[in-house]
């Protein structure tokens, strides 16, 4: 009892102890980005919030449509073709002009270059490439269209511009807003744009991002307080422009943010960043390489209908531009890819739900989950435990993939997934600790040689295991390979250990199928039993079908022999039952769990006799008359005194699937009547009748033996004794 209590009480304890550990992770995972990862608690959330980022990542990635491409933004790659045409890196600045002209030639509303023009570009004669993109950007603009140019925030200890250029105001986000309290950023000062290009009132938004402790870039930095003023990201700024709309940011003091566009919110973080929910990378988003499109025709309709009243994003893609970052959806997605994905959830309100949201229905699958754990562990079954956690974590599952993270919501899978199959652990753990000793003795004495149902039965029930040379009531089987010693000279070791490995496993899980014990193996011989060491019932009717089954299996195995270039297996059952003495017999050091008594020797001599009469499988009448035979066909053979003994035995053939006279049953009625015939001393009938059957099955070696035998006492009359019909082996 007390140990029971003890148990108990841990159970309760670690279940309780798994349920706060996962709860608090889910909401610590809403603040670690606000958590310094230098502390113990930070590198807590760091290695436990890559588990559930990386769950969800592998969710959503099952959820992108390989079908949708997007309508309105499209990509100029600065890809490897390109660099290797125009031959040079970085890009010159006039062909950026020549592209800026063709896309205005194609009808392009809005520009946004993921690219940083933060020094001057070197003359070209008495030309200035950067009057001449300069020049460019104010063609387009003049047009209608809108260009954006790109410059990061500065990090840690890096050098800043001291206040942000006037320029950047007509780009400023309406902020109506009273209590904001976003961090406040710096303006990098190398990666600004030079003043040449500013001038030409051109966009400007910043491309700066960082990555998950994880290293996986899937934060955005939407939106930047500098100086107290908030301005866009490069995909913000270029969706304004398109969509022609000045939205509302609003930042509270309790330091959680939203962006409404058309009634929809968006999260934003203090910081301004926000997750990207991706809809996909290059497959998703049409593009045209950079080198194409400055030498394609101004009217090319294949330009036009790529990039006609498009956002184009222009970036690299070339492996050598070190743009290449590691996201949710690509380990080595080009950084372009993150500015697209965030213009398409902004042009379609593809948001996330609130993290409140999120965190809601975390706790709400998480506490259900395991208060139906908690009910359905109290009937003690381990199975119908396990069948819950099952039906628990595929139905959360499921209504994630199907409803929740369709809607936005990013439910804390991992962390519910981990409560659960972490309390089951503890769980069963604890269930088969105070089971373990009586188990352990039981299955380690069986389970080698015993099938698992058997097995399975001696747990539940130990009182029914019988051991140390009982006496009981079994079916033994014998059946050994034909001809093994010529088919084991034709082979390599290996492939002969190969060979019969791949025979003895099929026909031990037949065994073990057929409630039987394997009793030993002799070479390429198996030896089994049926109901020992636990009564199964009919152990007869269960070892006759196994024999069957094993026959029946023997061609698939055969052929499998064949395409090895391997000799086929010919095989010979014999079968007997009637009480023998079972248990462990041997020394105190070493013994085996077997079966003896002249039972099994007479089971050994029937397995012998199946060459002898041509036959796969023989039965002792003792296993005949114990036998169903609803779905079972078998036919006398003989009567036999074998090696030994001076008392005759009937012997019976059981007839498998591709028996010919399974096949034919009017032969075996032929061969009934005959035999019959036979017994009745009717000779001259009888062989009419096998003399037509050796014909019509030229493969039955016992009706040409019968044959024969009826022949010689039509011939010879005066052999005909009591013992006419009985057969003396002198040979085992």
């Amino acid at each position: 009892m007390l140990i029971k209590f003890i148990t108990n009480s841990l159970r309760s304890l670690g279940m309780f102890l798994i349920f706060i550990f996962a709860t608090a992770c889910i909401f610590g995972s809403i603040f670690v980005r606000d958590i310094d990862s230098s502390t113990l608690l930070g590198k807590f959330l760091d290695y436990t919030i890559s588990f559930e980022n990386r769950f969800y990542d592998f969710r959503m990635r099952a959820q992108l449509d390989p079908t949708f491409r997007s309508k309105e933004v499209v990509l100029v790659k600065i890809d490897d073709y390109s660099l290797q045409k125009l031959g040079m890196w970085p890009i010159p600045r006039t062909y950026h002009a020549q592209m800026i002209d063709k896309l205005g030639a194609f009808g392009t509303k809005v520009i946004a270059m993921d690219i940083m023009f933060p020094e001057k570009s070197p003359n070209v004669g008495d030309v200035s490439p950067d009057t001449v993109l300069a020049t460019s950007i104010k063609n387009f603009q003049a047009g209608g269209g809108r260009v954006f140019l790109a410059y990061t925030l500065a990090g840690e200890g890096e050098d800043f511009l001291p206040e942000a250029p006037v320029e950047m105001l007509n780009d400023a986000v309406d902020t109506r807003s009273q209590n904001v309290e976003m961090t406040p950023k710096k303006i990098g000062r190398y990666t600004f744009p030079i003043p040449e290009l500013v001038a030409t009132e051109v966009g400007l938004g910043n491309i700066s991002s960082q990555e998950d402790r994880d290293g996986i870039f899937r934060q955005y930095q939407l939106i930047a307080n500098i100086d107290t003023i908030y301005y866009g990201s490069l995909s913000f700024n270029a969706y304004e422009a398109f969509t022609d709309k000045k939205d509302q940011v609003k930042i509270f003091s309790d330091a959680t943010g939203e962006l409404e566009i058309d009634g929809k919110k968006m999260e934003i973080s203090r910081s301004g960043e926000t997750k990207i929910r991706y809809v996909g990378g290059e497959e998703q988003f049409p593009s045209v390489s950079l080198y194409d499109l400055i030498n394609a025709s101004p009217d090319d309709p294949k330009m036009k209908e790529i990039l006609n009243n498009k956002i184009a994003f222009i970036g690299s893609t070339a492996t050598g531009a070190h743009d290449l970052r590691p996201s949710p959806i690509d380990a080595k997605m080009p950084g372009v890819y993150s500015h697209m994905n965030m213009a398409h959830m902004l042009l379609h309100g593809y948001f996330f739900q609130n993290s409140n949201e999120s965190v809601k229905y975390s706790l709400i699958f998480l506490l259900s989950g395991m208060v139906i754990f908690l009910l359905v562990q109290r009937f003690g079954n381990p199975f119908l435990d396990a069948l819950v956690i099952i039906i628990i974590v595929s139905g959360a599952y499921f209504a994630d993939q199907y409803h929740f993270l369709p809607q936005g919501y990013e439910l804390k899978l991992f962390y519910c997934f981990f409560c659960f199959v972490a309390s089951y652990s503890w769980n069963t753990f604890l269930k088969f600790y105070e089971a373990n000793k009586e188990k352990k003795q039981i299955r380690g004495t069986f389970a080698r040689y015993v099938a698992p149902t058997i097995v399975d039965e001696m747990l539940k029930d130990p009182d029914k295991l019988h051991v140390g040379g009982t006496k009981m009531d079994i079916t033994c089987l014998f059946s050994d390979v034909r001809d093994f010693t010529k088919i084991s000279e034709g082979l390599t070791a290996t492939e002969l250990a190969h060979s019969l490995n791949m025979y003895m496993g099929k026909m031990t899980d037949i065994v073990f199928d057929t409630k039987g014990t394997l009793d030993k193996y002799i070479g390429d011989a198996i030896v089994a039993i049926w109901g020992a060491p636990l009564e199964i019932g009919n152990h007869a009717q269960y070892a006759v079908e196994g024999a069957i089954k094993m026959i029946t299996i023997l061609p698939d195995i055969n052929e499998e022999f064949k395409k090895l270039g391997r000799p086929v297996f010919n095989v010979g059952i014999g079968l007997n039952s009637g009480e023998c003495s079972v248990g462990n017999m041997g020394s105190d050091r070493i013994f085996s769990y077997t079966a003896l008594g002249d039972n099994m020797n007479l089971g050994a001599r029937l397995e012998g006799l199946c060459k002898y009469y041509g036959t796969q499988i023989l039965i002792s009448d003792m296993t005949l008359e114990r036998l169903d035979l609803t779905h079972i066909k078998t036919r006398p053979i003989d009567k036999v005194i074998v090696k030994g003994k001076t008392t005759p035995v009937a012997i019976h053939e059981v007839l498998h699937p591709h028996h010919p006279m399974t096949k034919d049953p009017e032969a075996l009625s032929f061969y009934l009547t005959a035999w019959k015939q036979f017994q009745e001393k009717n000779f001259s009938g009888a062989l009419e009748i096998f003399s037509q059957l050796s014909m019509a099955i030229e493969t039955d070696k016992a009706s040409k033996r019968m044959k024969e035998l009826c022949q010689k006492y039509v011939d010879h009359p005066e052999l005909v004794t009591d013992m006419f019909d009985v057969t003396t082996m002198t040979e085992k």
